[in-house]
């Protein structure tokens, strides 16, 4: 069925390599030359509890918002020095996260709901102006 030099080797080597190329698709892009809308959350917690709040939202991102209309990505960072946490997220545009705030306020999304009762939101919208790399 399969040309010899094809073989046992090359179908390794996709496989191999398959997962990593798919997962990089769906990592955050930090790129000045796209339109995607990048939304910055600091989350202190109403009560301190840092852990709570970052397992909520780690439960939002994976059971909610994942799922929703123009929706990119979600990152979540916890401070070392302090109690915040911060939601680094990224949508298509504009219009889908008013979509999405449509439906939080509506009382569609309880479980990103409750990590606004868990905690004190402080967030923008922003576009990507420029990045840097290393140069070592």
């Amino acid at each position: 069925m399969f040309n010899r030099p094809f073989g046992i080797a090359t179908v390794i080597s996709f496989l191999v390599m398959a997962p990593a190329a798919f997962a990089q698709e769906l990592k955050s892009t930090i790129n000045p030359n796209t339109s995607i809308l990048t939304m910055i959350n600091v989350l202190t917690p109403v009560d301190g509890n840092q852990d709570a709040l970052v397992e909520q939202l780690e439960l939002a991102l994976g059971s909610t918002m994942i799922n929703e209309p123009g929706f990119i990505s979600g990152n979540v960072h916890r401070s070392l020095n302090s109690k915040h946490v911060v939601n680094y997220a990224q949508w298509q545009d504009q219009a889908s996260l008013e979509a999405f705030v449509k439906k939080l306020q509506a009382g569609e999304a309880p479980d990103m709901a409750q990590v606004f009762k868990l905690a004190m939101p402080d967030y923008h919208p922003y576009t990507v102006v420029s990045t840097y790399v290393s140069k070592n």
